[in-house]
C-alpha cells in the first residue's frame, strides 16, 4: 500500500498485534491534575514529569486537558498563574476506552490529530496513551525511505538573537513544541515549550527576564539526523532520546528540514 512518499509499514512488520488491547502498549499508571489545581502548580508538575499534558479531573471524572502550550498562551494573556487551570483547560476531549485496540487507536491518531488519548474505563482514569507508544516500536523496522521524503522541509527556525520573548510568542502561535535555532543556515541549537515554560517558573513569570536572547537558554547538545537516512534511524533517535521531532541536516550541518513521530505514524497501517 502506497503511503505520502513510499511503501507503507504495517503494525505488525514491528510486532505489534493490531488487535490486541491498547493498554499493552499505553502507560497505565497515568499522571494527572484536579480542576481546582493551580497554573503555576500544574507547571511545575509537567516540568518535573516530562510529561506535555494532563488530563483534568474532577472527582474521578475527565472534564478537561491541559498542556504545555495552553500555559504558556496564558501567560502572554496575562492570565493569574493562581487561578484553577479550570480557567484554561480545553474541554474539547477526546479519549479512549480499554477495549479499545492498537488498530483503532492508530486510526484515532491519525483521524483526530491529537497525540495522546486518556485511557478510560466505566468511566474512571486508567491510563494514557500516545503516539510515541506506537511509533518507538519502529526503531529497528526498515521503512525503505529516506528521512528527507517525509520530513517538513525548509521549517520554521529562529536565531540565536532572538529574544526569550520573540521566541515565545513563536511557539504559542505556532504551537510547535521543538524549535530548531539556525545562524547563517548551520543548525546551532534548540530550544522546546519546555525548556522556556521552566524558565519562566525559575524566574516566577516575570516579563523583564525575556528580554535575554534565546541563546542563553538555548539546547547547545542537540541531536540531528541525515536526510539520506533511513526513516528508522530517525525513529531510533526519537526512542533513545524520548523526543518527539528531531531536525534533519545535509552533509554540512545546514537545518534542510523536520521529522516528528506524526510524520512517521502517517506512514504506519
Amino acid at each position: 500500500m502506497q503511503g505520502r512518499s513510499g511503501m507503507s509499514v504495517e503494525l505488525e512488520s514491528a510486532g505489534l498485534d493490531r488487535l490486541k488491547s491498547v493498554t499493552s502498549i499505553a502507560n497505565m499508571d497515568p499522571v494527572y491534575c484536579k480542576e481546582s489545581d493551580t497554573i503555576i502548580s500544574i507547571a511545575k508538575k509537567m516540568i518535573a514529569s516530562g510529561h506535555r499534558s494532563f488530563p483534568v479531573l474532577h472527582k474521578n471524572s475527565i472534564v478537561g486537558i491541559i498542556t504545555i502550550i495552553d500555559i504558556l498562551n496564558a501567560f502572554m494573556r496575562e492570565q493569574n498563574m493562581n487561578d484553577a487551570i479550570s480557567a484554561i483547560m480545553s474541554r474539547d476531549i477526546i479519549f479512549s476506552d480499554v477495549n479499545d485496540t492498537i488498530g483503532h487507536t492508530l486510526q484515532k491518531f491519525k483521524f483526530s490529530r491529537r497525540g495522546r488519548f486518556p485511557i478510560f474505563s466505566k468511566g474512571e482514569l486508567k491510563g494514557v496513551v500516545t503516539e510515541r507508544d506506537i511509533v518507538k516500536h519502529f526503531a529497528k523496522v526498515s521503512f525503505e525511505m529516506k528521512v528527507k521524503e517525509l520530513m517538513t522541509a525548509k521549517p520554521f527556525f529562529i536565531t540565536p538573537t532572538a529574544t526569550i520573548f520573540e521566541c515565545l510568542k513563536s511557539v504559542v502561535n505556532t504551537r510547535y513544541r521543538r524549535l530548531p535555532i539556525v545562524s547563517d543556515k548551520k543548525l546551532v541549537g534548540m530550544i522546546t515549550a519546555t525548556d522556556i515554560l521552566d524558565y519562566l517558573t525559575k524566574n516566577n513569570f516575570h516579563l523583564p527576564f525575556l528580554s535575554k536572547p534565546i541563546e542563553s537558554i538555548m539546547i547547545k547538545k542537540f541531536f540531528s539526523v541525515g536526510q539520506d537516512e533511513d526513516i528508522s534511524d530517525a525513529v531510533s533517535i526519537l526512542k533513545e532520546k524520548d523526543i518527539g521531532g528531531v531536525p534533519v541536516v545535509d552533509d554540512g550541518k545546514n537545518l534542510v528540514g523536520f521529522i516528528t513521530e506524526r510524520d512517521v505514524l502517517e506512514e504506519i497501517i
